[in-house]
């Protein structure tokens, strides 16, 4: 009552300013209601492409992306440890193109002339270059220093990085690459016909590379000041079935990864429809199939060879976990994210049973139902663990995962939330610039996600929510 009596006999002045307060309290309530609901929508590893040229850039422009060159045919990206710039290999390019990243937006822009490319002849207009027949992969070293760049006829070509600009500039004759025969003019090496997959290991020793057509993995050890490799002779230079190699359970391997570590090398067999498993020497660099079953896991476990697994019909690539805790791998054959546990101790892998251990287009495998998954050929994993993206190359697509930082469990996101694709079709996000991507990578900031895009001839980017 007494509450009553006061209103009652407030001054019409008072009662204005009260009717004043209560709308300004509840227009702050609709602005804290709005800002809510729009950081709920923004959650951790949701992605999302900036419009037209803003999102891609592309050899002619099409896309609709910005105009760039030394794209024709992207394969492959890499992002500088230092976020300031991005590297994309080429196929039928035969060149390697360089972006500058602006480190706070992540936006992208490519220098002019050739400063922006290196290609096989100079054509593009790139600065001319050897060693880049149909360039394949594309790794920066941890210390910023050098880029490497495969190629499937032509080895591994090395670059010296400018680390204030990010300006690349290959080394002239034998100094700049390394292929099968020496031809390029390359340095002679040996397991590197049909190069594909490049990784450089965290203390910045060693080099590594994934021949198809050669059954191989070849080593190289980096000098860390100069970024310079050369290749240990005999079987200490490769592990595979080629002859001169140290054996190993390889055929066709497609794409590796080092784990952060240093301890492991883990390999896409796509022919032996396996993950392979490397133990690596972290003083020497020196890399051994582990013993027995612990080698490999295989679509059918192949005879004893390997532990048998499920999901594994044409294993593209492969990516280990910040953490160290997993081990993903992307089956073009199965259409599947598949998921392996790491132990950090000794570098062991195990697959979960069923659908806990892989995602896949439909359900089969047996894995978890996903979409936007047709064909995966890369993937991705971010700085903070939380996200594993994948390229799906028929699907035209990137599809999103969230992975438990604890598990490794993985989970795709329902609808529109859980890829972004050419047409929308999936169902996924509608993107453009994304017609049969290959590989990807997240920033160290985690803040973007790039997209190498084969027929769209396509450097994309995407804003990640850290």
């Amino acid at each position: 009552m007494a509450a009553r009596s006061a209103v009652t006999s407030a001054s019409p002045r008072n009662l204005k300013r009260l009717a004043s307060r209560q709308a300004a309290v509840a227009a702050l309530a609709g602005v804290v209601l709005l800002l809510t609901s729009a950081a709920a929508l923004a959650l951790t590893g949701d992605l999302t492409q900036p419009a037209g040229t803003a999102g891609c850039v592309s050899e002619d422009g099409s896309g609709p992306c910005a105009d760039g060159r030394g794209l024709y045919e992207a394969t492959d990206a890499a992002v500088s440890p230092d976020g300031k710039n991005v590297y994309v290999a080429s196929f039928n390019g035969h060149s390697v193109a360089r972006l500058n990243r602006n480190t706070t937006s992540g936006a992208l822009t490519q220098p002019a002339g050739t400063a922006g490319c290196v290609s096989a002849d100079g054509s593009g207009p790139c600065a001319d270059g050897h060693g880049l027949s149909y360039p394949t992969g594309v790794a920066v070293s941890p210390d910023n220093k050098s880029v490497y760049v495969t190629s499937y006829y032509g080895g591994v070509a090395r670059f010296n990085r400018n680390t204030t600009t990010g300006a690349i500039t290959q080394p002239a004759g034998t100094a700049g690459c390394v292929s099968e025969d020496g031809s390029g003019p390359c340095a002679d090496g040996r397991g590197l016909t049909g190069a594909t997959g490049v990784d450089v290991s965290p203390d910045n020793k060693s080099v590594y590379v994934a021949s198809t057509l050669s059954d191989t993995v070849a080593r190289f050890n980096r000098n860390t000041t100069s970024g310079v490799i050369t290749q240990p002779t005999g079987a200490a230079g490769c592990v595979g079935v080629m002859g001169g190699c140290a054996g190993a359970w390889l055929d066709a391997p497609m794409g590796l990864d080092v784990s952060p570590d240093g301890k492991s090398v883990y390999v896409a067999s796509y022919l032996n429809k396996a993950v392979v498993r490397l133990n690596r020497n972290t003083t020497t660099g020196s890399i051994a199939q582990a013993p027995g079953t612990a080698g490999c896991i295989s679509d059918d476990g192949s005879s004893g060879v390997c532990v048998d697994g499920h999901a594994l019909y044409g294993p593209h690539d492969v990516a280990v976990t910040p953490d160290n805790k997993s081990v993903y791998e992307a089956d073009y054959g199965s259409n599947a994210l598949v998921r392996f546990n790491r132990n950090p101790a000794n570098g062991a892998i195990t697959q979960p049973a069923g659908v806990a251990g892989c995602v896949s287009e439909d359900g089969s495998g047996p894995c978890a139902d996903g979409h936007g998954l047709k064909a995966e050929f890369g993937l991705a994993v971010s700085p903070d663990n939380k996200s594993v993206y994948a390229a799906s190359n028929l699907s035209n697509a990137v599809a999103r995962f969230n992975r438990n930082t604890t598990s490794g469990a993985i989970s795709q996101p329902a609808g529109t939330a859980g890829c972004v694709s050419e047409d929308g079709s999936g169902p996924c996000a509608n993107g453009h610039g994304l017609f049969n991507p290959h590989n990807l990578a997240v920033s160290a900031d985690g803040k973007s996600l790039y997209v190498a895009s084969y027929s769209s001839s396509a450097l994309v980017r995407f804003n990640r929510a850290p």
